[in-house]
Parts: C-alpha cells; structure tokens; sequence
C-alpha cells in the first residue's frame, strides 16, 4: 500500500529574471515500510524533494498525497500541522542543541505531542535503549562521537512513531566504519518497526542498502 504519491510535481525558483526548472513532472510512490534511497548529482533537486514532502516547501504544480490525503500547503502552518507526528527529519550534521542532553535532544521529538511526563519518559527510554545509548542519557553533545550524535539525531527523528523519516546525507559527516553501524540502525528500524525511510545520498554502497532507488536528473 502507498504512503505517498507524487504526480507531476514541477517545481522552479526564480532569482531576478532568470528562471530555474528543478523538477518537472516528477512522478513516483514509496510504498509503506519501504527504504528507499534518492540520488542524483548536484542541482538534481534532491534537497528541494525532501522540503516538499516534509511540507516544508511547495509545489509549483503536480499533486502530493500521503497516506490517502492530498497534502496542500499554503502557509507555514499548513506545513508544520502536516509533519506534526507523521515525519521525522535527519539531517547530515546532526543539529542538536549543544545546551541539552541527549536524553533531552531526544525528547524534542516529542514537542508537540500530547503526552504525560511518565509517557515521555517511558517513549525517550525505549529508544535511547533500542539505539544503544542509554548510558549516555546525561551527556552534552559536545562530549559525543560523529556516531553517537547521529544516534541522538535519529532517536529525535523516531521517537514520536513517525510513518515517514526522511534523511538529508545521514552518513555524510561519518567514516566508513561508523557509516555502516548507522545504515545498519536504520536497515533494523526500517524492518523492525515497518517504518518508512527515504535517504538522499550521494553513496553508491548506502543506495545499495536499501530496497530501491530513486535517480534525480539536473534539467
């Protein structure tokens, strides 16, 4: 069954009189419980992709529908009702707050959840647990790996039980022996919790992870 669909999707940026085509009746499906990568050389739209279905940003044209609904956005409110418990973002270089614990980056998944303090806990605790960082519940991020910030990062990402999780470069900023615990995190995540992933990256051995992959072409 579909998660979500696009169809025809076009979108352009404008910068004085110029006009630049990044998609054109981009069309595609990611299925429930796929892992699917993005990739595609630099200028392909790939990051653009990703804004539009976080509902961060818009299309020009073209229809989106996710999980049976079409999402149409209009404002930023519009965007931020869409992602509320249904996406979760990872991004390349982490960005967690420095002046919080782990424990803490993580429960701001969580933000806009209507949760008690116990629920929360008990939420943040399973997946520190699942992701193997539970001793460092306490620590700053300033005092953890690439690798177990990346953790952190997608702790924040899952914590809320999001259908879609969306990944800018999760391994970008890491080395090849840390690249390969973190795919294999989200490989465990993706079948054991039956949760959506869609990667963008540049890495052939990434792409090869998962179930399929998506090539962007620059217009």
């Amino acid at each position: 069954m579909a998660l979500l669909e696009l169809e025809n999707i076009c979108k352009s940026f404008k910068t004085g009189d110029t006009t630049t085509i990044v998609h054109n009746n981009l069309s595609f499906t990611v299925d429930k419980g796929e892992l699917v990568a993005i990739m595609g050389k630099s200028g392909s739209g790939k990051t653009t992709l990703l804004n539009i279905l976080a509902g961060i940003d818009y299309p020009d044209s073209g229809k989106y529908v996710f999980d049976g609904s079409e999402v149409v956005i209009k404002k930023t409110n519009d965007g931020i009702k869409f992602r509320r418990n249904q996406i979760g973002v990872i991004l390349q270089h982490f960005a967690l707050i420095n002046d919080y614990t782990v424990y803490e980056n993580i429960e701001l998944g969580l933000w806009e959840a209507d949760l008690s303090k116990h629920e929360r806990r008990k939420k943040v605790d399973e997946v520190l647990e699942r992701l193997g960082i539970s001793d460092l519940r306490n620590q700053y991020p300033d005092k953890l790996s690439g690798g177990e910030k990346q953790r952190v990062a997608i702790g924040r990402a899952i914590v809320c039980e999001p259908k879609l999780v969306l990944a800018d470069e999760p391994t970008g900023s890491l080395d090849n022996e840390t690249e390969k615990e973190v795919i294999e995190i989200i490989k465990e995540l993706n079948k054991s919790l039956e949760m959506t992933f869609i990667i963008v990256t540049h890495d052939e051995e990434v792409a090869s992870c998962c179930n399929r992959t998506i090539t962007l072409q620059k217009l």
